[in-house]
């Protein structure tokens, strides 16, 4: 398991991500979802970085995306080189202080860089 064949919807391209309701109602987080899609889809880390940038990239936030194209292979014009920079170039940065999608997506990569940075 963990391959992205063995979820048809991630295997048909279709995008994904995890989400909850109101914890008050559904008695869940995204802890717990995050847990389930390890522990009962299979799914890699690899996968679940995809789905943290789905549910940004494909959410209601203004502005445009910090990515190239949604593969997530490179950031758009203004930002592009930029995406193991620590601090956005002013080029970047002006980008982002217009644009809340790119900027709060530039916060997760901020974030996944971290995370991943512990691990090595």
């Amino acid at each position: 398991m963990g391959d992205v064949a063995d979820v048809p919807q991630l295997a048909a391209g279709v995008p994904v991500a995890l989400a909850t309701d109101d914890p008050g109602v559904s008695r869940d987080d995204m802890t717990n979802q995050y847990m389930r899609a390890v522990q009962d889809q299979g799914l890699d880390y690899a996968t679940l970085r995809r789905l943290a940038r789905n549910s940004l990239e494909y959410s209601f936030a203004e502005g445009e995306s910090l990515w190239a194209d949604r593969k997530y292979e490179g950031f758009a014009a203004a930002c592009a080189g930029e995406t193991h920079a620590p601090k956005p170039s002013e080029r970047c940065g002006t980008f982002l202080a217009s644009n809340t999608k790119a900027r709060i997506e530039w916060r997760l990569e901020q974030r996944l860089r971290e995370f991943e940075a512990t691990w090595k």
